[in-house]
């Protein structure tokens, strides 16, 4: 049987190369789009990098207070709320002023307290309308001469409490303004809000401590504070066999305050003990004991030795209970507002390293 030949492979001709004149226009052609183009995109990563790091950041938001809707009192409607954003250049800005102006404090928590300040600031701005809160511009015009005046007598500085002031000519407090711009970093619009969110603050205090009763029910309170409740039960236990309250208290009570005097805590309002030791004291009929009482502060048993409805109430208590008031104001209004907070420790330290 005879083999088959296997057919010769057919020979292809060699591809030839371009000629020299096509290389050296393909490669121009490589330079004059490519290159271009790689160029651009690095330029284009500078730029951003440039932007991310020294113009965004100023941009970025540190808060957002508000609601995006809100309902109408009047009608029931949801209509639009009112949102203000907190940016980094405000912020750095407001840490400048308050660092100049607290003695150039610079703690790990001074960012997020000027932060707190700035959204309570803002929450009052909001609330104001509805409260009845103006202030006019000739009113910021007032508190900054009076400051510039009290800040050059020496009472103070031109945005802290002051003692006393002078009275100045136009012409020089308006050259000690400028200064004061000049060396906090503001300008006039910048401070003069500051200073109506100070105003709007003063009068929602001012508000908030007409509110409070020159007179209502007080309750005469004594108290013997002791740390366990294995003592607590001791002193429960001799009060019970008859032992006189004030005499307990001189030689068991552990605050030191009120032990000499019996434990005798005075005629109170309600709102200034503990919210425990409030509550029971309010509770006790005139003449009785209580339990012991189980606080934060430690264990309690009280006697309620007068009750009158009527009583004036002393101008230290209403402080108190204004100055607590105007705390759960803040308190319930974070609860009402939406507050959204971005600072974390990497921007606090970005913006504290960028104040002077």
């Amino acid at each position: 049987m005879s083999k088959k030949l296997k057919p010769e492979p057919k020979l292809s001709a060699a591809r030839r190369p371009p000629p020299r004149w096509q290389q050296e226009r393909n490669l121009t052609i490589f330079v004059w789009l490519v290159i271009p183009l790689i160029i651009l995109a690095a330029l284009g990563l500078v730029g951003y990098w440039g932007y991310d790091t020294y113009v965004g950041v100023w941009n970025q938001p540190i808060a957002k207070i508000g609601n995006e809707t809100i309902k109408d009192p009047a009608t029931g409607n949801v209509i639009k709320g009112n949102v203000t954003v907190l940016d980094m250049r405000y912020f750095v800005k407001m840490l400048r002023l308050y660092s100049l102006t607290s003695q150039g404090n610079t703690s790990s928590s001074f960012p997020y307290q000027i932060l707190q300040q700035l959204e309570n600031d803002e929450l009052v701005r909001q609330a104001a309308p509805a409260l009845g809160i103006t202030v006019t511009q000739d009113e910021v015009t007032a508190k900054i001469n009076s400051d510039l005046s009290a800040s050059a007598g020496g009472g103070g500085n031109a945005t802290g409490n002051v003692t006393g002031s002078i009275t100045l000519p136009l012409t020089q407090l308006g050259k000690l303004y400028q200064q004061w711009l000049n060396y906090v970093h503001l300008s006039d619009s910048e401070y003069r809000q500051v200073v109506e969110y100070t105003l709007l603050t003063q009068k929602l205090d001012d508000q908030i401590t007409q509110s409070i009763p020159t007179e209502g029910k007080q309750v005469h309170v004594w108290a013997i504070k002791v740390d366990n409740e294995g003592n607590a039960t001791a002193v429960e236990n001799l009060l019970k066999n008859g032992e006189d309250f004030a005499t307990v208290a001189t030689q068991y009570s552990t605050d030191t305050t009120t032990k000499q005097s019996g434990g005798d805590l005075g005629w109170l309002p309600q709102g200034i003990l503990l919210p425990e030791l409030d509550q029971a004291a309010f509770s006790l009929a005139q003449g009785n004991v209580s339990e012991p009482i189980v606080t934060t502060n430690g264990y309690y048993i009280i006697k309620v030795t007068g009750i009158d409805n009527n009583k004036p109430i002393d101008a230290q208590y209403r402080q108190m209970l204004a100055s607590t008031k105007f705390n759960n104001w803040f308190s319930n209004q974070r609860q009402i507002v939406k507050i959204i907070e971005y600072l974390n420790q990497a921007k606090a330290t970005w913006a504290m390293n960028h104040i002077t």
